[in-house]
This record gives C-alpha cells, sequence and structure tokens, in this order.
C-alpha cells in the first residue's frame, strides 16, 4: 500500500529541470521546446514566468512556482543562472565584479540550498520548474544531484560535439530538415564553419532549400553557398594584395563579386589589411620582435604576424600611405555613386599591386647589393 501511495503521489507531481552546459545553440532548443508545449494549452503566455537567478531569492522562486496557471493546466517557470550561485558562483559578479559587491563576485558565499531541496520534491502538479544555466554544473551541486535521484527531475547537459564528431552531428541535423548530405560535404562544412552550432544550422537550412530534396547536399554546394567560404576567399584577396600579386589578386575579386560579395565589405576589408601592414612595419621598424608585435597589434595568431611580416617587406612606407589616402577616396566616391564600386575595386587592385619605379637613391642601393 504504500509504494502504491507513493506511485500515486509521483504521478501528480510538478516536474523540474536542469540544462546546464556552455552550447547555448542546442540549449535554447530545448527550452524553445518547453516554451511551445505550454504554448499549446492556450493562454500560454501568461504562464511563462523567466527569473534572472543571479538576483532572485530561494523565497520568490518558491513563490511563483507555487501560482496557479491562469485558465490552462500548466505553468513554467525558467529560472536563468540560478544553480550556480548554489556553488558560490554569480555569473554577473564574473562580467562586472569591478563595480560590485563582494556578494556578487566569484566565489562568493553559496546560497542554501535546502529549502529548494525540499521545494522540487513536491512540486505542485500544475508547475514546470527549469532551470537553465550558461556553465557546466559541478557534480555536486544540490539541485543537480536532487533533479538526477527525483523521478520527476529531469537532467540535461549541452556541450559542443568533438571535432571528430561534428561531421555526424552535420548529418543527423540535415536528416532533421529532410536532406541528406555526403559524408565529405559534412566534413567540408565541420572545416569551414568549426563548432558554432548556430551557424552550422544557418548554413544547412540554406542547402537543404538549395538541393530540394531532390539530391544529397554534395562538396560544390557547400562551396558555392556557404559563407564562410566567401570569407576564406576574402582573405585570401587581401594575402594576395600584401603580397601584391596583382593577377590572381584580381581573378579572386572578380570572383568574388561574381558570388555577389558587397564591394564596401570588401573595401573595408583591404583598408584593414594596409592598416595592419603599416602597424606590423612600424612596428619592426623599430626593432620590435615578432611576438612582441603581435601583443602590441592585438593579433590571435603568431602565423598572421609572420605573414604581415613578409607582406610588409613589399611595400615602402610612402606606398603604403598613398594606398591609404586611395581606399577614403574610393569609399567615399562609391558611397556618393561617382564611380561603380566594382570598377573602383579593380583599379584599386592595380595600383597596389603595381610597384613604383625605384628612385634614383634606391636603384644604386639595390645595385650595391648585388
Amino acid at each position: 500500500m504504500s509504494a502504491q501511495r507513493d506511485a500515486q503521489r509521483d504521478a501528480v507531481r510538478g516536474m523540474f529541470y536542469v540544462f546546464h552546459g556552455d552550447q547555448e545553440f542546442l540549449r535554447a532548443e530545448d527550452v524553445a521546446r518547453l516554451k511551445a508545449q505550454v504554448l499549446q494549452d492556450g493562454m500560454g503566455d501568461l504562464n511563462i514566468t523567466t527569473l534572472d537567478g543571479r538576483t532572485v531569492s530561494i523565497a520568490e522562486v518558491i513563490h511563483v512556482a507555487s501560482t496557479v496557471p491562469f485558465m490552462t493546466d500548466r505553468r513554467l517557470i525558467v529560472v536563468e543562472n540560478l544553480l550556480q550561485r548554489l556553488e558560490g558562483r554569480s555569473r554577473r559578479g564574473r562580467s562586472r565584479a569591478k563595480s560590485k559587491g563582494p556578494e556578487e563576485e566569484e566565489g562568493a558565499p553559496a546560497l542554501d540550498a535546502g529549502p529548494l531541496v525540499d521545494y522540487v520534491a513536491e512540486l505542485p502538479p500544475f508547475t514546470r520548474l527549469l532551470f537553465v544555466e550558461d556553465q557546466a554544473l559541478k557534480a555536486s551541486n544540490p539541485l543537480l544531484k536532487r533533479a538526477e535521484e527525483l523521478p520527476n527531475g529531469y537532467v540535461r547537459t549541452f556541450k559542443a560535439p568533438a571535432a571528430g564528431e561534428l561531421p555526424a552531428w552535420i548529418s543527423r541535423r540535415a536528416r532533421d530538415k529532410g536532406a541528406d548530405i555526403e559524408r565529405t560535404a559534412a566534413s567540408l562544412l565541420a572545416s569551414f564553419v568549426g563548432d558554432n552550432l548556430r551557424a552550422l544550422d544557418l548554413e544547412l537550412e540554406k542547402l537543404s532549400a538549395y538541393v530540394n530534396g531532390e539530391r544529397a547536399i554534395g562538396v560544390e554546394d557547400v562551396r558555392a553557398l556557404v559563407s564562410a567560404v566567401q570569407e576564406t576567399n576574402i582573405f585570401e584577396l587581401v594575402d594576395l594584395l600584401g603580397l601584391r600579386q596583382g593577377k590572381r589578386a584580381l581573378d579572386q575579386l572578380r570572383a568574388l563579386l561574381a558570388g555577389g560579395a558587397n564591394e564596401l565589405y570588401l573595401l573595408a576589408m583591404i583598408s584593414r589589411q594596409m592598416r595592419l601592414i603599416i602597424s606590423v612595419k612600424e612596428l619592426a621598424g623599430a626593432g620590435l620582435e615578432p611576438a612582441a608585435i603581435r601583443r602590441e597589434c592585438k593579433i590571435s595568431h603568431q602565423f598572421i604576424v609572420d605573414k604581415l611580416l613578409r607582406q610588409a617587406e613589399q611595400f615602402g612606407m610612402a606606398e603604403l600611405e598613398a594606398a591609404m589616402r586611395r581606399l577614403v577616396e574610393i569609399d567615399e566616391a562609391i558611397k556618393t555613386g561617382r564611380i561603380d564600386g566594382g570598377m573602383a575595386l579593380e583599379m584599386l587592385t592595380l595600383e597596389i599591386c603595381t610597384r613604383a619605379a625605384p628612385t634614383p637613391h634606391q636603384s644604386k642601393s639595390v645595385s650595391r647589393t648585388r
């Protein structure tokens, strides 16, 4: 009889969920699914409450979760980033530690989890209580342990697939969209986009619409449609300009324009490259080592500095300054409609890649070095 009463009691308990982990895209999808279930009941918007767990008290969470839903049989309460505070962690403290008091900083004393641990075991039957955490919780977290113990608790950890698992994730995601993707195409897409699942999903949406169920997504489809490929080609263009390889740069520019690249965006990327070359050239001239140049220019990887140093050797400072002036002139001309953007970029490419004739002083210097 006791076991039967326990089963009946469990059947009428409310549910609580712990979604934790740093994979925001997958986490947000599951939160949206739970919200959609409540919305289907009718009057849904009035029965979904979101609380900022960084500031809300446990007493307030319990009060809101105990409120009877309005004209329906379920109520969803979403509490964001409360459970980290049970471990003495505070997201707001981490991002604003300079402006907040000690109680909001990382490592602040943990909240007393006792009332919440007791409450979730006896949730009202109409309550769906969802704890959403933007980082993985510790295994010792009291609410995480409670959710794993109780029949009305549910835990899901959200993390990005490892690099080697991405192609398989892409294939599954494509099937969810009613499309197939070749294994080589999935691998290529993963190499272009990386583990940004939101970006991967967006690209798969475009690719699925493009093939329209008529065939599997192939390598050429990925090359043709994926925006990351275009970004790669833009970086190749600016590197070719930096090396003053005129013919290849012109071919790359024309391919980008034919693919719909925005002229002003291309101009901005060329301008950025010229500024980086100038900065690197000045710092190298002042005697800084490559590692110090990387720190000074806030460049993410050393190999980028090495490329820029090679490109800086291709230009005199006067040539770089002249290129920057032309970039400003062309930007204004395109924006005011005085010149076609594509034509202006082709002219600029030729100007940058055409080497100025050496001055008499430079000619003598070259002769002596030979």
